[in-house]
């Protein structure tokens, strides 16, 4: 403490109607920095400015959602920092930004579908530790070629004619 206080030289704190001194105030207080860095976090980079609930348990699972999700950004940034990722892009919000192409597609009574991996997701991947799963490396086709037929193709079939 004495540490902190000669070499970021002063604090200044404002309390109301608080019978405390100067260091039991600073005690007190001295997350508060941090917690008014989590919520603009949470405002800038998840996107949670404004609450859209209707219920005390729409708040509660909203909160919830922000909360693993500050979680998993924390996860992101540190391995961004830790690897190589940190020479490719210039913030982990890039990291995520490259990765938010990715698509699952579902259509009913077909298979899902991922999109291919390509250029440095497959950087991102290989830094967090994951395989690219199967059918998603850039060098899959997603469609047979079917060889050309000779002739003039078919007419379909209308509504009309039947």
């Amino acid at each position: 403490m004495e540490k902190a206080r000669r070499t970021s030289g002063f604090f200044s704190i404002i309390t109301h109607r608080l019978d405390m001194d100067a260091m039991e105030t600073y005690r007190t207080y001295k997350l508060r920095d941090e917690q008014e860095k989590a919520f603009q976090q949470m405002k800038s980079q998840m996107v949670s400015d404004r609450q859209r609930t209707w219920s005390e348990e729409g708040k509660t699972g909203r909160l919830f959602i922000l909360f693993v999700s500050m979680i998993l950004g924390s996860v992101v940034r540190h391995t961004w920092r830790s690897t190589e990722l940190h020479e490719l892009f210039s913030s982990s919000l890039d990291v995520l930004d490259e990765m938010r192409s990715i698509r699952c597609i579902e259509h009913t009574g077909r298979a899902k579908f991922i999109t291919p991996f390509v250029g440095r997701q497959l950087d991102i991947c290989e830094a967090f530790g994951f395989d690219v799963p199967q059918g998603c490396s850039p060098d899959y086709v997603s469609r047979k070629k079917q060889p050309k037929r000779r002739g003039r193709p078919r007419k379909r079939i209308t509504e009309t004619d039947l």
